[in-house]
């Protein structure tokens, strides 16, 4: 274990995680795009798997269930505000990147999306927010 540690203080390993944004002050609407986007991935069995794994076992085993329901509308309600907060970056710009940095992540890849609009919309707000 120690030697695979030691790759987490080399300056030349790259720690970088993509996560899906939505900029906007408006956080619930920005909450609310980030649901409706991950609302693909929560429904397969293999990122429920690594969410578990995460530690998110409540979230996931209650999203199971829903799905076993049929209950598609509840699976964006089972998407908790902590699970939330801690997958993505959504609301003001620059609210939540010291959270991903301070966990180690040197590189943040935003995947952006946008309460007003599509992806190039997204990107303008993205670039807008961090000049």
């Amino acid at each position: 274990m120690r030697e695979s540690l030691s790759a987490w203080s080399d300056p030349k390993f790259f720690i970088g995680n993509m996560v899906p944004t939505c900029i906007d002050d408006d956080r619930a609407a920005a909450g609310a795009v980030m649901r409706r986007t991950l609302a693909a991935y929560v429904r397969l069995r293999n990122y429920q798997n690594y969410w578990i794994e995460a530690g998110y076992a409540e979230e996931m085993q209650a999203i199971r269930a829903a799905l076993a329901r049929g209950d598609d509308r509840g699976v964006l309600d089972l998407m908790s505000d902590r699970w939330l907060r801690d997958v993505t970056l959504f609301g003001p710009a620059r609210e939540g990147v010291e959270a991903w940095r301070a966990s180690g992540v040197r590189t943040v890849i935003v995947v952006p999306s946008s309460t007003r609009g599509g992806q190039m919309q997204a990107f303008e707000e993205l670039i807008g927010a961090f000049r």
